[in-house]
């Protein structure tokens, strides 16, 4: 009896183990990587869902629960997860392809027992329907840091006197951070979304920096910009992290400024900034913001020890299109004011340059640093 108790057991264990193999897999590329077809989560009952071709991006919906699949991207929005594979999503003769790696751990968040078990109970360790995904904390290390400079190309961003340009001033000063950065950093790559003077659309800025997450590399976002008023007295300098709530009048006024370059995209490509969906899907996961936050004061931290007697305007919040997209820690520094004619001369100075770079930079170590540790002693 004990015997065939066992075997029972044991056939039991297999069983479930092997529930989601028996799905149909194809590999792809010279690594085989294994990819099991969207349709397979859509042909579960009470599934729904919606391809945006314009925007590529699949998003599945179950009981309440959602899912952001992002084509092209090694990573899946879930509820309040960020699923990060070795592989990215890929379309293919019509079907949307999603990596074995975390197309177990989709169907866990979604359905709780997997898809495997299309109609039977949930997974007795699920909350509201789903799975907790266990993190692997190692794996939240940032490896990369991605530095924006603002505006480029046919996009000159704010102008002060004579052909003074936002795009050049933070070109220099997204290089002189970038260089300190790699100095003072070892095994953390340095990235610029632009190198040159160069138009580089906003979406385009944060896929850059999402097209590196994967299973084994996180990182953060910081895009570096020149402010403008139309009160030549406003002078200073000031750290923004993503919001839909504005600090206040004048952080609204800013974000509005910054997100004004929309008119110079294809008209196509404009209409995803009003897209709320998109917006939505975005901004899934409150951690990313926490994060952003600290990351954002940290910046401004870095910026008041090295920029004194400048004035510091402080930490805000407010709705950058350029920090939609961002699947990371991102934030958005704004180094002082072109229409500040005392300002505006010192922007285009070397040396205060330098201390804007130093600044930032310091501020971003001490970020990685406090972030690293914690995530490693976890």
């Amino acid at each position: 009896m004990k015997k065939n108790l066992s075997i029972i057991l044991l056939f039991s264990f297999f069983t479930q183990i092997s529930a989601f193999e028996r799905f149909n897999t194809v590999s792809i590329g010279s690594d085989k990587a294994k990819y099991i077809s969207y349709r397979e989560y859509i042909m579960r009952p009470g599934t729904q869902f919606r391809y945006d071709q314009v925007m590529e991006r699949l998003v599945l919906y179950y009981r309440g629960h959602r899912s952001v699949i992002l084509i092209n991207h090694n990573v899946i929005l879930v509820d309040g997860n960020i699923l990060r594979s070795d592989f990215p999503i890929i379309r293919k003769n019509g079907d949307i392809l999603i990596p074995y790696d975390v197309a177990k751990q989709l169907s866990d968040c979604l359905y709780g027992a997997g898809v495997a078990n299309r109609d039977g109970p949930t997974d007795e360790n699920t909350k509201d329907g789903r799975t907790e995904i266990a993190r692997d904390t190692k794996n939240d290390e940032i490896k990369f840091i991605i530095i924006d400079p603002g505006h480029g190309g046919k996009d000159p961003g704010a102008v002060s006197g004579k052909k003074i340009y936002e795009k050049n001033i933070v070109l220099d000063v997204s290089r002189l951070v970038a260089e300190r950065l790699k100095k003072g950093l070892k095994g953390i790559k340095v990235i610029l979304t632009r190198n040159s003077d160069v138009f580089i659309e906003l979406d385009r800025r944060t896929e850059i920096a999402n097209s590196r997450l994967n299973r084994n590399e996180n990182g953060i976002f910081v895009s570096i910009h020149a402010n403008a008023s139309l009160s030549p007295k406003i002078a200073g300098y000031e750290t923004y992290y993503l919001s839909q709530n504005p600090s206040n009048e004048d952080a609204r006024n800013t974000a509005a400024l910054e997100n004004n370059v929309v008119v110079l995209e294809k008209k196509q490509g404009a209409l995803k900034y009003g897209d709320t969906d998109y917006i939505e899907a975005r901004m899934m996961t409150t951690q990313i913001q926490k994060e952003s936050r600290l990351l954002a004061e940290s910046i401004q931290t870095g910026m008041r020890k090295r920029l004194v007697p400048s004035r510091s305007l402080g930490v805000k919040k407010a709705d950058f299109f350029v920090l939609r997209g961002a699947l990371m820690p991102s934030a958005l520094v704004e180094i002082g004011f072109l229409t500040n004619r005392s300002e505006s001369r010192k922007l285009l100075q070397k040396s205060y340059q330098n201390q804007i770079a130093r600044g930032i930079s310091e501020g971003i170590m001490g970020f990685i640093d406090k972030y690293n540790s914690k995530i490693l002693q976890k």
